[in-house]
């Protein structure tokens, strides 16, 4: 029987189901802040620049907790950073739930943010090894759709929370949530690539435990490519940097890093934003709840058709038609107010387009660079992308202070969108010109 060509085991559909929830829940963490915002507003009288930092806070620390604290993953594995990250997130509600200002309710969403973004990079690798060769590409499919999905289940947990008690009980459900999934990633499996480089002596046996939990073979020794002396990138970190500056690989690395900022700046200025801007439209409370949600379901479909497309045609000319698309809705959205029917079907379809956006950035970047530098290429597109997700939410709140109205709101920020959709088609023109440069890597 070839290894990961199995069929799923009972073991393997449980750790996969697992991740996938686990990511759900850190998508809930990020992004309940959003729904309860207008609480929160209420409740303090802060000012719309305030509350942009309070989004912006939570976003903040993901990215220092992706960039900073994942890399400890390779030094203490994968399951010990990701209980760390639950430990940390947990902490970061607990803080939010308890705030008495507004600087600590900030610091609570930073320590909340640094655990969700060490506990998605380790989750990306523990899902790829768990799914086997065969069904690989569509346990990631599924296991991206958490985030989006424990987003848009926020929303209704958020509502219930909200109508028996505070917005002090939303933060407090994810504390509970976070401490909770602790115990099940103490049952799972470690990573497999990082038990082979850690130079246990046990490292083998551990492994092979894990394989036949996986339904997988025997190994006999270590495999060859995991060894410990396979560790020359960390060495050559500056190297492999210059070669995605080098004058081979400039041209789409700066517009691959400018597309994924100004994406993530929009994206998340519409995934925390939007139920408020809908309340401050004139809208009940409970009707901006139902937009916030709307961006987070449509965009599940958005996902999948991006994928179903991209099978045929590049990711790149893909996200720019979805992108142009976008604009052209916030664009409309913004030009005069309009009824709740009309407004939810607008955010619905800016969802789509948003969200399959993203996994077509995501889908464009590995051809990019050849493969010994794929990775590197990848990490700092998203690292730069990290930059935009923080800005965006903040910038907002401080327009709102100078005087723009949330449909403005809509029309400034379709600006960004139109541009990244002319940088992802220069994209998909550099992959014509050079293609041959990248096929001979790959």
């Amino acid at each position: 029987m070839e290894v990961g060509k199995e069929p799923l085991s009972s073991f393997q559909i449980f750790a996969l189901i697992a991740l996938a929830c686990l990511n759900m829940q850190d998508g809930f963490d990020i992004l309940a802040i959003s729904y309860a915002a207008n609480a929160i507003t209420e409740s303090w009288d802060i000012s719309r620049s305030s509350l942009g930092i309070v989004f912006s806070a939570g976003l903040l620390g993901m990215m220092i907790g992706a960039m900073g604290l994942s890399p400890l993953a390779d030094k203490f594995g994968r399951k010990a950073i990701a209980i760390a990250g639950l430990l940390a997130s947990g902490v970061g509600m607990i803080i939010a739930t308890a705030a008495p200002s507004i600087m600590i309710l900030v610091l609570g969403r930073i320590v909340t943010g640094l655990g969700v973004g060490a506990i998605l990079a380790s989750l990306n690798t523990l899902v790829a090894e768990y799914a086997g060769q065969k069904y690989r590409g569509v346990a990631v499919a599924i296991f991206q759709l958490g985030f989006p999905m424990g987003a848009f289940l926020s929303g209704f947990i958020a509502a219930w929370l909200l109508d028996i008690g505070s917005w002090r009980h939303v933060f407090a459900f994810g504390a509970m949530t976070s401490f909770l999934f602790i115990p099940v990633v103490m049952v799972l499996p470690e990573s497999m690539s990082y038990l082979a480089k850690s130079g246990r002596s046990d490292a083998l046996e551990r492994i092979n435990k894990i394989r036949a939990k996986l339904g997988q073979d025997k190994l006999t020794s270590l495999p060859q490519g995991d060894n410990p002396p396979v560790r020359k990138p960390q060495s050559s970190f500056g190297a492999t940097i210059s070669q995605l500056l080098s004058r081979q690989y400039q041209m789409r690395t700066i517009l691959i890093w400018l597309a994924f900022f100004l994406l993530l700046t929009t994206l998340y200025f519409l995934l925390t934003w939007t139920p408020k801007i809908l309340i401050d439209m004139g809208f009940t409370e409970a009707e901006g709840n139902r937009g916030g949600r709307s961006i987070n379901l449509i965009g599940m479909a958005g996902i999948v058709i991006v994928g179903i497309f991209s099978l045929r045609i590049k990711p790149s000319l893909v996200t720019s038609v979805y992108l142009l698309a976008l604009g052209i809705v916030l664009f409309v959205l913004g030009m005069s107010p309009l009824s709740l029917g009309p407004t939810l079907l607008l955010i619905g379809i800016i969802g789509f387009f948003i969200h399959g956006s993203m996994i077509g950035l995501y889908s464009t970047v590995p051809d990019l660079y050849p493969v010994n530098i794929r990775t590197t290429g990848t990490g700092w597109a998203i690292g730069i992308s990290r930059f935009g997700a923080v800005l965006g939410p903040a910038l907002a709140g401080f327009l709102f202070d100078a005087g723009f109205t949330p449909q403005s709101l809509f029309q400034f920020f379709s600006v960004p969108i139109l541009i990244a959709s002319i940088i992802a088609f220069l994209l998909w023109r550099e992959q014509k010109q050079h293609a041959d440069q990248t096929l001979d890597y790959v």
